[in-house]
């Protein structure tokens, strides 16, 4: 397994991953990602070093974001902190750890660069909610978002 910062060549597995996992997600009722992918925002997070993949031999998996707080700064949060955002992983690997890898991936990135890590999910999301208090996650509260809620979480 191995998790490396996205590249131009890896746009259509990551959109491939990013629409599997949003089409699952709207089956449970769940809304928060709009389908299909918006292709110049993925490209855009690529091209500014934010998105990550998780790769099994060459396949990906699974992906996720990594960037400077900005959008979430009218809420609680220290300054100059990471947001982990967009985690994605393919339904069919769901359930085998990788989520945990990400997030100690995550965590271990905002350390050495000495800050606090961010994340939110729908507030509705209780499996998701208990999944990063499970990993080590302090629930912070529950924010309006657009036409709903989310839960934000930071590193401990």
């Amino acid at each position: 397994m191995q998790i490396k910062l996205a590249k131009l060549n890896d746009l259509q597995q990551v959109l491939n991953v990013l629409n599997k996992v949003t089409l699952d997600l709207q089956k449970k009722g769940i809304n928060q990602w709009d389908y299909p992918w918006d292709t110049n925002k993925i490209i855009s997070e690529i091209q500014n070093n934010y998105l990550y993949v998780l790769l099994i031999d060459s396949e990906i998996l699974g992906t996720f974001g990594i960037k400077e707080i900005d959008c979430l700064s009218e809420l609680a949060i220290d300054s100059k902190s990471k947001y982990l955002y967009q985690i994605a992983i393919l339904p069919e690997y769901q359930g085998n750890k990788f989520g945990s890898v990400i997030t100690e991936f995550a965590c271990s990135f905002a350390k050495k660069v000495n800050k606090t890590i961010y994340l939110d999910c729908w507030a509705g999301n209780e499996k998701l909610k208990h999944f990063y208090l499970n990993n080590g996650f302090e629930y912070q509260g529950d924010f309006p978002e657009k036409d709903y809620f989310i839960s934000i979480f930071k590193s401990n």
